[in-house]
């Protein structure tokens, strides 16, 4: 079993095609369009196409996205990161675990396996998370997790007519 990946708890797998409904269910939340900048839904068939055309090459993607999954293989969230970059060590986070799951330290465990991986496997240095004014609950999980609170860029996010601030987080991982 990998254990990079997978503890006694969690594991964080690769896409499968079987995802796709899962996925769509996920972004289809119109309440966590704020958090992660969507306007609009995806279809069934893009997240399909997604699955079955997912690269597993992180740096060619320039992404990763690795489903949360408890030891019985139920899904409970998603991991991302995003705008990996190779040329400079460095990544986005994103966490989101399904309602029924949350509050119980599943995204913590889950950052925690990812960060592993980050810095074992691609040779990251550094993880940074955005997270949207309100959302203290993420702010909450990241600050737990070690990451420091790093600027804010105010009226960053526009909503209807409503703005927020945008805050920026960050987490060094050579002193993991």
């Amino acid at each position: 079993m990998n254990r990079i990946l997978s503890d006694d708890n969690l594991t964080l797998r690769p896409v499968e095609p079987a995802d796709a409904d899962f996925m769509w269910a996920v972004e289809s939340d119109s309440l966590q369009w704020i958090q992660n900048s969507l306007v609009a839904p995806f279809s069934r068939e893009n997240l399909h196409q997604y699955a079955c055309n997912y690269e597993a090459d992180p740096y060619l993607a320039e992404q990763l996205r690795l489903i949360i999954v408890d030891q019985s293989g139920k899904r409970m969230g998603i991991a991302d990161l995003y705008e990996l970059s190779s040329q400079h060590h460095t990544s986005w986070v994103g966490i989101y675990i399904l309602p029924e799951f949350r509050r119980v330290g599943i995204a913590l465990n889950a950052l925690r396996l990812l960060e592993g991986y980050a810095l074992k496997i691609l040779n990251l240095r550094q993880i940074g998370a955005k997270i949207v004014e309100g959302n203290d609950i993420s702010m909450q999980l990241f600050m737990k997790a070690g990451f420091e609170w790093n600027g804010t860029l105010k009226n960053w996010i526009q909503s209807g007519k409503d703005t927020f601030s945008l805050h920026i987080l960050q987490k060094e991982l050579l002193s993991l």
